[in-house]
């Protein structure tokens, strides 16, 4: 999947014919989570350039804590399929466009969109004026065609990023796993810690957090890590700052379940299944070990590890 950061940078690319076909199947939003609503547009997308067009996602990229960093995000959009990512930043110039500027000038003009799928609730241009029902009222005029996709729903309650980062913020996992369609993920490559862990008989992979990140309550999780090679380890993770042994940064440190292989480098994606309790500060090592004890048999025991 080609990642653009820009407008001018996907016009430039399409210039230069890196595009997989000039004319686009196009889907729009903030795809911050790309949770199970986000899934059915990009299903719809994929599905539509099967005919001879490029799967593009057009992420509005606004100032906030993003459910998924803009690498994860990348992962999972090139995972469903998706020939281009291009961010736009919210800038004022474009949040000033009228919308028919914004379908003349970027939908047409840059993207070359001959299918778009949005979302029911879909608002564009000043103001946010423009909506889905607009936007197809518009389709004969500009060519292309416009699929309204129904929103996803879960327990009676339509899905959306803010139903999710409720969830998040409440530590429910298994909520936001049933929204998202997967665990909450943090990845990165694993990084050397303090070793705290490896002295206690009890080693672990670190990774950080990527900023702007939304995260959910520090403390300890049942978790399953997604190794390169894709195999899935099951583990116990403590995110946080280790107010024990002093740690000033914030990281996700998992134990791995009979794991001994070294990973230091590679890439890995732990997936946050259970919250435990919250992140605790002990008087000891020792104290901190016999919980990291009964940690391990909780996690164990939410994931069905014997």
């Amino acid at each position: 999947m080609k990642i653009y950061h820009t407008l001018n940078e996907y016009e430039e690319a399409a210039g230069r014919g890196e595009l997989p076909f000039r004319a686009s199947a196009v889907t729009l939003g903030k795809f911050d989570g790309v949770h199970l609503g986000h899934q059915a547009l990009l299903k719809r997308v994929k599905e539509a350039s099967g005919s001879g067009l490029s799967a593009v996602v057009f992420a509005i990229d606004v100032r906030q804590e993003g459910i998924l960093s803009h690498r994860e995000r990348a992962a999972f959009l090139k995972q469903a399929g998706m020939d281009v990512l291009t961010e736009c930043p919210f800038s004022k110039e474009f949040m000033n466009l009228t919308p028919l500027e914004f379908i003349e000038r970027i939908l047409i003009g840059i993207l070359h969109a001959e299918y778009i799928a949005v979302g029911t609730d879909f608002r564009f241009g000043h103001k946010r004026i423009g909506d889905a029902q607009l936007l197809a009222s518009l389709a004969g005029k500009y060519g292309y065609r416009t699929e309204i996709v129904p929103k996803e729903r879960y327990a009676g309650l339509e899905i959306s990023s803010t139903r999710v980062r409720e969830a998040l913020l409440k530590g429910d996992m298994e909520l936001a796993e049933q929204l998202l369609g997967r665990s909450y993920p943090v990845a990165g490559r694993v990084m050397h810690g303090n070793h705290i862990g490896t002295g206690l008989g009890m080693p672990t992979i670190n990774l950080i957090p990527e900023e702007n990140k939304l995260l959910p309550p520090r403390g300890v999780y049942a978790s399953r890590t997604v190794l390169e090679d894709g195999r899935v380890i099951a583990g116990v993770t403590n995110l946080g700052y280790k107010p024990t042994v002093g740690s000033s940064m914030i990281s996700a440190e998992t134990n791995l379940f009979d794991f001994h292989e070294d990973l230091y480098g590679s890439m890995v994606r732990t997936g946050f299944e259970h919250f435990i309790r919250p992140e605790t500060k002990f008087a000891s090592l020792q104290d901190l070990a016999e919980q990291v004890e009964k940690d391990i048999r909780t996690a164990k025991e939410y994931l069905s590890i014997s």
